[in-house]
């Protein structure tokens, strides 16, 4: 298998884009999307820097959602202190 990638699609894996890479690899090898996925797929799987670098990337991504957690459950909590403040004569 050829791993000759154009220059953006390596710019784009760099910085843990991996859509924009299936892109370029389908643009440039006129082949369909299934298989510039493949290609990719294989690219990353042959470079262990690159794919420790992905993961990174991917956990980053994770991190506002989990900040999104904390600040509902702290929402919640202020909604019942606010509850039993003002309305616990009503029980």
């Amino acid at each position: 298998m050829e791993y000759e990638f154009p220059k953006k699609a390596l710019e784009a894996l760099s910085q843990g884009d991996r859509s924009k890479a299936i892109e370029q690899i389908q643009m440039e090898r006129n082949i369909s999307r299934e298989e510039a996925r493949e290609v990719v797929a294989a690219f990353i799987l042959s470079q262990p820097s690159l794919q420790a670098t992905m993961r990174l990337k991917e956990s980053r991504a994770e991190t506002p959602w989990g900040l999104m957690r904390w600040l509902i459950l702290f929402q919640a909590i202020a909604v019942a202190i606010g509850y039993f403040l003002f309305f616990r004569d009503q029980w």
